[in-house]
């Protein structure tokens, strides 16, 4: 009868995830794409957009586009296409349901692991429901965050069974989950150390501290009047048990052992990653960025999420990386002191603290900014696994403090409902901000200052719309913030481009490709501004550097087969026109050149040339 009624609890906390996380993120089927990295991952992606054929599986499982291996995450988006064609609605609600299936795992393997009903799905509540999260699940580049976390949770899951009942057969599918999960994004590369976390508490197989002797048997028994005296004084109520006694478990050099092939896995991701950054040069310098620069933010961003767990306001999709003052970084440090000291002081008997704020300060490592990728001080996304220890620390201590000071059962229950209530305002307030591009980015200017990726994404959202002028003033605006953001100088040589203001064009674009030299895209700018100015020779150079760079590049292969045929370089031009029909089947443009091109090989053919 029990295990009915435990299983009915069970489902009901599984179907209130599911109608309230569906009643916030619904709305996201009408969202459009947002030109910030959708347009690299789906919406121009001509390897995605063939779907599941087998030369995108193997682009998939070959490239480094967008500075990462992660072959997974472009097999979903291609998935994606195959089932729904290029519909970003449809994306969306595959990452709404990616989300909901992580909080429900969450919620499953938390519960396994310590008995805890109803702390367990305060955490996947909170997991479900906080603002912090929208990034990683309204934006659709960011598919690796929901995918790679779903096999965080699996991997998870498999290790409680293995820690249940150690053997081969449980141990594989822990290692099988977690390669997939770093196939997705490599951010998953701490897993390792967190199961070491979850040996001490709550699985309870890592001793913390050596053994204390057993006492004497004779001093353990009290004396009967004692014995009595305690009988007669009412019964406390006690608290439930943890699963296990961290104190019972074994040492830890057996369970780093048993977790070697784990690590390998991180530290093969790790230097995948590491040259997938280093080769789009996505990695900035210590001379650009110095050393204690990225230490003083790195501190002010782990202090900074945790202000926003709390108070999660002013969020948005970029917060521009800037100086500091000594007092912010100061206020820092003593905030990440004092949570360290309470955490250690306090681990006999809250072993949760020091597991959730260690689980906080390890996942958080990977990005927090100390090998600077990007412009960016901080970003919300970095908090989606991040978070959930934390959320673990809040609801166990939560639950602590109330028996110790004997609330009802009902007053933390309402309290509970009262935080989620404003969770999910909050939230679903949030996720409309990522309705389009104009919508988020407009958002973003209003919560911070100096936002020059807020100017230019609001250029780019012009240009599509034709509203040159427009797109000119954001991008201006942005350069005037940061004089050397190669993006906007991309960005103004392709708006002038529009206005066949050609020498301006070049000239930014010249200064942009000063930056990124490895840049296809910015090359094959470059040569289609230089053939507007009929130096042919020139444009050829730059379209040949860009198919260099990027072999798949169709855009490129068209346009250099243009500049061929300019030349009269037919049988070259047929090449490049083929090669960009192959590798994009539905460009109109090529098909139409090639066309040409085989009519003129034709008439030299009868001409005798």
């Amino acid at each position: 009868m029990n295990d009915k009624k435990n299983l009915r609890l069970d489902l009901f906390i599984v179907m209130a995830l599911v109608l309230l996380t569906a009643a916030v993120y619904g709305q996201v089927r009408n969202f459009d794409f947002v030109n910030y990295d959708d347009h690299y991952y789906v919406r121009d992606n001509v390897m995605v957009q063939k779907a599941l054929t087998w030369q995108s599986v193997q682009w998939a499982f070959t490239t480094t586009t967008m500075a990462n291996w992660h072959p997974l995450t472009w097999l979903s988006y291609m998935l994606d296409v195959q089932l729904f064609g290029l519909s970003p609605g449809a994306s969306h609600l595959v990452n709404v349901l990616f989300h909901l299936l992580n909080s429900i795992l969450l919620f499953l393997v938390l519960r396994r692991m310590t008995g805890a009903r109803w702390r367990s799905a305060c955490v996947a509540a909170l997991f479900a429901l906080h603002p912090l999260h929208v990034e990683s699940v309204a934006w659709l580049a960011e598919r690796k965050d929901v995918l790679s976390t779903f096999f965080w949770m699996l991997s998870m899951g498999a290790y409680v069974l293995y820690s249940e009942q150690r053997s081969l057969k449980r141990y594989l599918p822990v290692l099988f989950f977690f390669s997939l999960g770093l196939m997705a994004k490599p951010m998953l590369v701490t897993l390792p150390v967190i199961l070491l976390l979850m040996d001490y508490w709550p699985l309870g197989r890592l001793r913390w501290k050596p053994p204390e002797p057993a006492a004497p048997a004779a001093a353990s028994a009290a004396p009967e009047k004692h014995r009595k005296k305690r009988r007669q004084q009412p019964q406390e109520q006690k608290k439930p048990p943890p699963p296990r006694d961290v104190d019972k478990g074994g040492p830890v050099l057996p369970l780093v052992l048993e977790k070697i092939p784990l690590f390998a896995l991180s530290a093969a991701s790790s230097v995948i990653t590491f040259y997938a950054q280093h080769k789009a040069g996505a990695v900035a310098s210590l001379s650009v960025v110095p050393l204690p620069d990225r230490i003083a933010n790195a501190l002010v961003s782990y202090a900074a999420y945790l202000w926003k767990m709390f108070w999660p306001a002013g969020l948005a999709v970029f917060y521009p990386f800037g100086a500091l003052s000594p007092a912010v970084v100061l206020a820092s440090v003593f905030l990440l002191l004092a949570m360290t000291f309470v955490a250690v002081r306090w681990t006999d008997r809250h072993p949760y603290l020091l597991v959730g704020w260690l689980w906080y300060l390890i996942t958080l490592l990977p990005v927090i900014g100390i090998i600077k990728v990007g412009d960016a001080a901080m970003a919300d996304r970095y908090t989606y696994i991040t978070l959930t220890g934390p959320f673990i620390a809040l609801a166990w201590g939560a639950f602590d403090l109330s028996q110790a000071l004997r609330f009802p059962r009902t007053a933390l229950a309402a309290a509970s409902a009262l935080v989620l209530s404003i969770l999910i305002l909050v939230t679903y307030t949030q996720v409309g901000q990522w309705r389009d591009g104009i919508t988020l980015f407009r958002h973003t200017l209003s919560v911070t200052n100096g936002n020059y990726v807020a100017h230019y994404c609001l250029a780019m959202v012009s240009l599509n719309k034709k509203n040159y002028a427009e797109a000119l003033s954001n991008l201006k605006s942005a350069l005037g913030i940061n004089p050397n953001y190669t993006a906007a100088h991309g960005g103004m040589g392709e708006a002038l481009i529009y206005q066949n203001r050609f020498d301006e064009a070049l000239h930014y674009t010249s200064r942009a490709i000063e930056s990124q030299p490895q840049n296809e895209k910015l090359r094959n700018q470059a040569g289609f501004i230089l053939i507007r100015q009929r130096r042919i020779d020139e444009a050829i150079t730059q379209f040949e550097t860009a198919v260099r760079l990027a072999p798949d590049y169709a855009r490129a292969h068209n346009n250099l087969g243009g500049a061929l045929m300019e030349k009269n370089r037919v049988e070259e031009a047929i090449l490049q026109f083929e090669t960009a029909i192959r590798l994009d089947p539905g460009n109109p443009s090529a098909r139409e050149n090639l066309k040409y091109a085989l009519a003129q090989r034709k008439e030299v053919k009868k001409s005798g040339r």
